[in-house]
């Protein structure tokens, strides 16, 4: 009899991991057939909204001779950018998190970088740093690392009182606390803000695009809006959502294994 519990709990919860994995698809089939029927249905113009099958058919026609050099460019910049943002967000968040003092003095300059839109700086870069297109992957690192490092240093500033005692009772050094503990104890916020920049680092490349460059899928978006070819136009814009999905979801993926007692 407990045999067959377990088993029927099994299968449930089987069911269950099977309909969250099919949920999103089954819900952007569902968008996508009744935009379909309702942009038909309505008359809508293509130049003001396409059809999804249009939008689909254009871009997978045109992606291998007009996107993929611009796709491939702003994939660089966005990954490596978020890399380099992760890396440099973590360590600045790790070294000032032991000292109280530069805690309060940084926190209000990250906070004044979170919340600058980092396409208002980007014809400063150019001014300072010439016309190069690889400069906008310092943009993305300035518009997703202080996003990481807020989040960071808040995971590491969050440690209970009662836990540093201890560890100090225990003989535990400075490193010692913090890589058996805070570290540890910090990894939520950390991936929420590892998550956040990538979502940044897609937000920061397409910035850079928009203001300046013949290079990149931002780029593209402006030149098929001005030539009115509107289903080139939702394709990349589509394009650039994906990258940032596909990003977030492997940072996910990494965080369901780094934070296994989630799963307890």
């Amino acid at each position: 009899m407990e045999l067959i519990r377990t088993k029927s709990k099994r299968v449930q919860r089987d069911r269950a991991s099977i309909m969250h994995s099919l949920s999103p698809i089954l819900l952007f089939v569902g968008l996508y057939l009744l935009l379909e029927i309702i942009i038909r249905t309505a008359g809508i113009s293509r130049t003001v909204l396409p059809t999804p099958t249009g939008i689909l058919v254009e871009t997978i026609r045109n992606f291998g001779s007009d996107i993929w050099p611009h796709f491939v460019f702003t994939l660089k910049v966005v990954v490596i950018g978020f890399i380099v943002a992760t890396i440099l967000g973590m360590t600045l968040a790790g070294l000032f998190s032991q000292y109280d003092l530069i805690v309060k003095a940084v926190s209000p300059f990250i906070i004044l970088l979170v919340v600058t839109p980092m396409i208002t700086i980007v014809p400063l870069f150019m001014l300072w740093l010439g016309f190069d297109p690889n400069i906008r992957i310092l943009v993305v690192i300035l518009q997703a690392a202080p996003i990481i490092m807020l989040n960071t240093l808040s995971g590491f500033t969050s440690v209970e009182t009662e836990k540093l005692e201890l560890m100090r009772s225990m003989g535990a050094g400075r490193l010692q606390t913090f890589f058996k503990l805070i570290l540890p104890n910090a990894m939520p916020q950390v991936f929420t803000g590892i998550k956040l920049g990538c979502i940044f680092s897609t937000i920061g490349a397409i910035s850079a695009d928009f203001v300046g460059g013949s290079v990149g899928l931002g780029f593209r978006i402006l030149q098929y809006s001005g030539l009115v070819m509107t289903e080139m136009t939702y394709g990349t814009i589509l394009i650039v959502a994906l990258i940032g999905i596909v990003l977030y979801q492997l940072v996910t993926f990494a965080e369901s294994k780094f934070i296994v007692w989630r799963k307890k």
